[in-house]
């Protein structure tokens, strides 16, 4: 019985080091950055609530679209993980903001919550692109992590931008940590690790289970929607991808990648990812339309 316990005690532990370790998760370094790519850049720094946000603003050139892109990227990445769309937006004369979410790559922050607090990170950006470009319409571009904050701030505030974007989005907390042990390591690991969703509660300061982003999506009512999710996605399950998208009232597409697993779209099947991207937003009428190799 006493070697049981002795168990039990060293699995619990075991849970409570790791549920730690992902709520300050390893930083890596930029490796990226839209300057390397011949784009102007300039380093900000932006106060969040309980963070001090770091990124890079890309202004556009010369006749720019009436437009500006808040990019957030995904879990354990930096900014320099959307630094190519940042690339594709400046040439079609978008200026675009560019952040690293708290706890992520120079940004200050004391956890990370996979999107429930980075979205006070995702406001205080859209505040500081409105401060940069008074007057322009605002678009978020958030991948994984990213698009659940930038869902979850417009569920708090609808008016917050103009056109939403959302890469690999997940649909509920809690299937999304057991989505990630899945990803890391498969179903065993999954089954296993499952109990952390329920050990994160004290450690993270809220409850997984109440975090819905088809629940929040619900309230865009006017704001268009563009959603990209790959078909092979083990971490956010396309089941996951096809209620947030029935959740969500306003103008609405979603975009399929075959055999594309979590976030890999953009990167295996870039040219439609672009392709359906600008296209949308043609369509919605937050870009002019030209033809694919202005």
């Amino acid at each position: 019985m006493i070697w049981l316990l002795g168990l039990l005690a060293l699995y619990l532990a075991l849970l409570l080091l790791i549920v730690w370790v992902s709520l300050h998760p390893f930083r890596i370094p930029i490796y990226l950055s839209p300057a390397a790519l011949g784009t102007p850049q300039e380093e900000v720094e932006i106060q969040s609530e309980g963070a001090t946000l770091r990124g890079w603003w890309v202004p556009a050139p010369g006749d720019a679209e009436p437009l500006v892109m808040v990019l957030a990227h995904g879990y354990m990445m930096n900014r320099s993980e959307l630094v190519p769309e940042a690339f594709q937006f400046w040439q079609r004369g978008v200026s675009c903001l560019i952040i690293d979410q708290r706890c992520h790559g120079r940004s200050g922050g004391k956890k990370c919550t996979l999107g429930y607090l980075e979205r006070h990170d995702i406001a205080a950006a859209v505040a500081y692109a409105r401060s940069r470009a008074p007057g322009a319409k605002i678009g978020l571009l958030g991948s994984s992590m990213g698009a659940a904050a930038s869902a979850l701030a417009m569920s708090h505030d609808p008016s917050l931008a103009d056109v939403v974007i959302l890469d690999s989005c997940y649909g509920r907390l809690s299937s999304a940590t057991l989505g990630w042990w899945r990803f890391v390591g498969g179903d065993v690991l999954k089954v296993i690790l499952s109990p952390t969703v329920l050990v994160s509660m004290p450690l993270a300061g809220f409850n997984p289970f109440q975090v819905d982003i088809s629940r929040g999506l619900a309230h865009l009512k006017d704001v268009p929607v563009l959603f990209f999710h790959g078909r092979s996605d083990t971490l956010a399950l396309p089941g996951e991808a096809m209620r947030n998208f029935e959740a969500t009232p306003g103008p609405k597409e979603i975009v399929w990648f075959d055999r594309c697993g979590h976030s890999e779209g953009r990167w295996e099947q870039a040219e439609k990812y672009h392709r359906e991207l600008f296209s949308f937003l043609e369509r919605q009428g937050f870009l002019r339309e030209k033809t694919r190799d202005a």
